[in-house]
């Protein structure tokens, strides 16, 4: 076998498939649930400045986290369909008993 055959070969890769889906610098489902929040207060309370407010806030919000990390709101919109594994809270029993099995000669 040649080495050029146990190399594996190249391939291209574009680095626009590595970075983060962004809307305007924020994280696109943080970008339209705070659009969608805007939008809904402006409805429910028909007051543009509450909209506009709203929004203004989701979407600061949203672009400090993707600049903080791009992949942290991923990981927070991800982190609800997991469940907890260990609880403390839930222990009810104490520390477990100890018992003596035999005399020791000393």
């Amino acid at each position: 076998m040649s080495a050029a055959a146990s190399r594996p070969a190249p391939h291209r890769a574009y680095p626009a498939l590595s970075r983060p889906l962004t809307l305007l610098g924020c994280e696109r489902r943080l970008f339209l649930g705070a659009a969608c929040a805007g939008a809904a207060s402006f409805s429910s309370f028909n007051a543009p400045l509450a909209g506009l407010l709203l929004f203004g806030c989701g979407y600061g919000a949203g672009l400090l986290a993707t600049r903080h990390d791009p992949c942290l709101p991923t990981v927070l919109l991800r982190s609800a369909a997991c469940g907890r594994r260990y609880d403390p809270a839930l222990r009810t029993e104490g520390p477990p008993a100890l018992e003596v099995v035999g005399e020791v000669d000393g």
